[in-house]
């Protein structure tokens, strides 16, 4: 599957480097038609490159005076050529291809090395192969409103201002992401956007460059049971141990076993010691963890993990309720 993964980048890659050096092909015609001394000077240009090849096969003690010469001749007729086409009223690089990753011009390596625009296309398609699925597009900040919170919380605080200030707090840790950032615990009832905002920030956060992976609590425990006991079709779980951020959604969902929680564990545990950053929600109470988790595991959640406590009414019920 990576392979196979890896084959289409790659060829949507070529498909749009192939597209961009048409249209340079198809500028540099019309500019030829509107200029014809241009398309002397473009044969010109194009011949530097042989000619400099053929020095280094005929090298000799003048290679590098000669070469040289040819350097400069090729600025010489560069100049020329946006001397004329800016004289003319086009841009100076108007046939020049215009390729959608400047680090790699589309071929997808910068040397020998993947470029980081093929890793991050890698991390989307994980992300949303993920159980959320195609669900996981449109939840972004920007899609977030902010008017479903409304109301005070029973100790009389104002709702949207301890909201506003968790999607502030998140929007800047999104921003301001790096290899060790901070864990964060969401916790709070159903329906309050923990899910949305987590979404929000991996969408931020991949658009970095960094590889997220985001999956509920039970698909994760699954993985883990099929490497162990060999159960079905083979699914890895590095992607799980090793990615940059790890959103698991719906902590408690899962069904408690005594590998479950060991599992669990030796997940959060691996990704604290190795400085991986890892995002949970959950619709569980501080209580409710203490009492579903065994002490090792909510020590780690206490001290490991900022907690964001979500607060408000079930979003969906308000909707519903103002249709």
């Amino acid at each position: 599957m990576e392979n196979k993964e890896r084959l289409s980048i790659q060829s949507e890659l070529n498909e749009k480097r192939l597209r961009a050096l048409a249209e340079a092909d198809r500028r540099q015609a019309e500019t030829e038609a509107a200029i014809p001394a241009l398309g002397n000077i473009n044969r010109l240009i194009r011949s530097v490159g042989p000619r400099l090849l053929a020095l280094g096969i005929q090298g000799g003690d003048d290679y590098e005076a000669r070469s040289k010469e040819l350097y400069l001749e090729h600025e010489a007729l560069v100049d020329e050529k946006m001397a004329l086409l800016k004289a003319n009223g086009y841009p100076e690089d108007y046939d020049l291809p215009v390729f959608e990753c400047k680090e790699c011009n589309d071929t997808g390596f910068v040397g020998p090395m993947p470029c980081s625009c093929v890793k991050r296309e890698r991390a989307k398609r994980a992300y949303y192969n993920s159980g959320l699925g195609k669900a996981l597009e449109k939840q972004t900040f920007e899609s977030l409103d902010m008017r479903y919170y409304s109301g005070t919380t029973a100790k009389g605080f104002s709702v949207k201002d301890i909201m506003t200030n968790h999607v502030e707090y998140c929007k800047d840790y999104a921003e301001n992401f790096c290899r060790g950032a901070d864990n964060l615990l969401m916790i709070g009832g159903s329906g309050l956007g923990k899910t949305h905002i987590a979404s929000a920030i991996g969408h931020v956060v991949i658009n970095k460059g960094f590889e997220v992976v985001y999956e509920s609590a039970q698909r994760i425990i699954d993985a883990f049971e099929t490497e162990r006991f060999g159960k079905g079709s083979e699914e890895g779980t590095s992607r799980f141990t090793d990615c940059d951020l790890l959103i698991m959604d719906d902590l408690g969902t899962e069904f408690n076993t005594s590998f479950t929680l060991s599992a669990l564990f030796g997940l959060l545990n691996h990704r604290i010691i190795n400085g991986l950053s890892t995002i949970i929600t959950t619709n569980l109470s501080f209580a409710e963890i203490e009492e579903k988790y065994k002490e090792r595991i909510c020590s780690r959640l206490r001290g490991e993990y900022n907690a964001l406590v979500f607060c408000g009414r079930d979003i969906r019920r308000v909707k519903k309720e103002n249709r």
